[in-house]
């Protein structure tokens, strides 16, 4: 193990991951205690004489907790400010822990546009498909993602997502891939494209699609999973996640990604949330426009993002004083036909108490 852990870092690391610390120390090292019964003593500080003798008894310790290499764990340790992603491919007829250059390089593409697609429905809001130029904020997000070592178990491709400047913005577009993915995983369950309208609003675009069928092999029938991780320097409740697609679903997502480029109304659509945006452009006939965050129905969760284009005025001087008020909304209508951007077209409006 080359990388120098902080006590500090060592101690978030325990309480982010479930650990408990006792109250009196041992000689003045801390005793944390993990729920299946194990112990370990940190350091009362860094320099210690005894210190990296310790720091590699916690490593080791945590590693056969949680079934992980050494390593993997004391990059995480000391990354307390970055979201970390995985990617598991699975070449077949290669051993475990290699793949061919061909596919290497394909699936690390594949990450980036899943990536970048992610990202510019957090920045954009949902879209069946994305056009123009992409937003500087994308780019400069995609540009600090770092790749790190693989490890066994077929080829597995992670990455560190760090928060940067813009803590909440990544976060955000760390958590819009997990709900695109779980939405992804729901609709090749159901095994029809047509299950493929209702993720758009999870942030599901025929870019992401694309992407995630790179991730399936050159035959779009192997397997393949992503897995998440949250950086504990910004407290969530959202678990560690892994999602995995089976043999096969590769095909499907492809027939998805064609369908949502050449999108169609998909029947009545109803979000639930609070305003995030207001627009109004006065030259334009559908000039009034919101965007709302909240939860979709028929979907889990309320961190999903929509445009909704209002019917008219007084109903947007409603959302503004919703707005305001940091009042709930509620907005009924039908996705557009019109452009790439998954838009409601709203037949009702309300303000809920």
């Amino acid at each position: 193990m080359n990388v120098q852990l902080a006590v500090a870092d060592i101690s978030t690391y325990l309480e982010h991951t479930g650990w408990r610390r006792h109250p009196d120390p041992w000689r003045g090292a801390a005793v944390w205690t993990h729920k299946d019964a194990y112990d370990v003593l940190v350091p009362a500080r860094d320099g210690m004489g005894d210190g990296d003798l310790r720091v590699t008894e916690i490593v080791d310790m945590l590693a056969t907790v949680e079934q992980r290499s050494p390593e993997e764990i004391a990059r995480d340790i000391s990354s307390p400010l970055a979201d970390q992603h995985w990617y598991r491919t699975h070449t077949r007829g290669v051993p475990s822990g290699f793949t061919t250059l061909k596919a290497g390089l394909n699936a690390l593409r594949s990450v980036e546009i899943v990536l970048g697609s992610a990202a510019r429905a957090a920045v954009d809001g949902p879209h069946f498909s994305f056009a123009g130029r992409v937003p500087a904020a994308v780019g400069t997000l995609v540009d600090r993602v770092e790749l790190g070592p693989t490890r066994a178990g077929s080829y597995v491709f992670p990455v560190r997502v760090p928060l940067g400047e813009d803590p909440e913005l990544t976060r955000r577009v760390s958590s819009q891939l997990l709900d695109a993915t779980v939405a992804v995983r729901e609709a090749v369950d159901a095994g029809d494209p047509a299950a493929f309208d209702a993720t758009v609003t999870a942030g599901v675009s025929a870019e992401l699609c694309e992407g995630m069928r790179g991730l399936a092999g050159a035959s779009g029938r192997e397997p393949f999973e992503i897995g998440f991780r949250w950086a504990r320097g910004l407290p969530t409740e959202l678990p560690a996640a892994v999602v995995d697609f089976p043999e096969d679903a590769g095909e499907l997502i492809e027939t998805a990604a064609d369908r949502l480029r050449r999108h169609g109304p998909s029947g009545e659509v109803t979000v639930t949330g609070l305003v995030e945006v207001l627009h109004d452009q006065p030259r334009r006939n559908d000039r009034w426009r919101i965007r709302v965050r909240g939860e979709v129905a028929g979907t889990k969760g309320n961190r999903r993002v929509l445009w909704v284009r209002l019917p008219g005025q007084d109903t947007y001087h409603a959302a503004i004083t919703a707005h305001q008020s940091q009042q709930r909304v509620r907005a009924r209508g039908a996705l557009s036909d019109k452009g790439t951007r998954a838009e409601l077209v709203a037949d009702d409006f309300e303000v809920l108490g």
